[in-house]
């Protein structure tokens, strides 16, 4: 069975707590640090993220969180231009030599 995932953006997020807030167009979402990919550091406020959820005592709880990049463009066009960077950088220092 296929999971339904959803969109929205952290809302609040306190880190002596462990816990925030997503919002969505459907209401505010429960998270706990757990559940937010933490190789990518804390969650920042307005931060778009899509997600899982699941009943948790009545209310509904965010698993799964994936960060969602807000500019795939820029990112691939920096990228890009770091890529390339290294490459002359590389060129220049054989050419010195």
């Amino acid at each position: 069975m296929k999971q339904d995932f959803y969109q929205g953006k952290v809302k609040q997020y306190n880190p002596d707590k462990g816990f925030g807030f997503i919002g969505t167009t459907e209401g505010d979402v429960f998270f706990h640090i757990s559940d937010f990919p933490a190789e990518e550091g804390e969650p920042k406020r307005n931060e778009k993220v899509k997600f899982a959820v699941v009943e948790n005592q009545g209310k509904f709880k965010a698993i799964q969180i994936e960060r969602v990049d807000p500019n795939p463009a820029k990112t691939k066009k920096t990228q890009i231009s770091n890529h390339n960077k290294a490459i002359t950088s590389e060129l220049l220092s054989n050419f010195r030599r």
